[in-house]
């Protein structure tokens, strides 16, 4: 009983050395195997200087008010860092309190001439779309905006007068190209 006792003892301290062996776990750690960051890019859309728009700006028929707006994608020597989309959007209205002058039409140049946008009173509303591709120096886009009333004597007489009034404004958005 001696002898089976020992044997069975020696198989279970095998039986027990093998199962720890193979089921033990090994770990190792690597510190900062890898690391690095992110940082936002610029992201700039500004008025360029300042636009000539004025209010109260008195126009008869066949009379041409031009104005001037301009942005740009930098502020000193910070510079966007993105591709931009620039929507741009033109509306004539009637000031408050006073009726529009029907006759006026608007129309946006851009600063090589080209015509990019056009409105009257049955297209009270435009956009139009530029954009400013990636560059490590800041650019600018400028637009004319001029407010035209062609004549026509048969109506003229009918917008004269401090009771009718137009306005145009300009309002811009940029979002980022991918």
């Amino acid at each position: 009983m001696k002898k089976a006792l020992v044997v069975f003892s020696l198989v279970l301290v095998i039986a027990v050395s093998i199962v720890a062996g193979t089921l033990a776990m090994y770990t190792t750690t690597i510190d900062t195997l890898a690391q690095g960051s992110v940082v936002a890019k610029e992201f700039i859309l500004l008025e360029d200087g300042s636009d000539t728009f004025t209010n109260d700006v008195k126009i008869a028929p066949a009379e041409t008010q031009n104005w001037q707006f301009a942005v740009k994608n930098f502020d000193g020597a910070k510079i966007t860092e993105t591709k931009m989309k620039l929507d741009v959007t033109i509306n004539l209205a009637a000031i408050s309190g006073k009726n529009e002058i029907a006759p006026l039409t608007v129309t946006v140049k851009n600063s090589n001439g080209d015509t990019v946008a056009a409105l009257d009173s049955t297209h009270k509303t435009v956009t139009f779309q530029d954009e400013f591709p990636i560059a490590a120096a800041g650019q600018s886009k400028s637009y004319t905006v001029a407010v035209n009333w062609p004549s026509n004597n048969a109506v003229d007489y009918s917008y004269a007068g401090a009771n009718f009034g137009s306005a145009v404004t300009v309002s811009v958005t940029g979002t980022q190209v991918a």
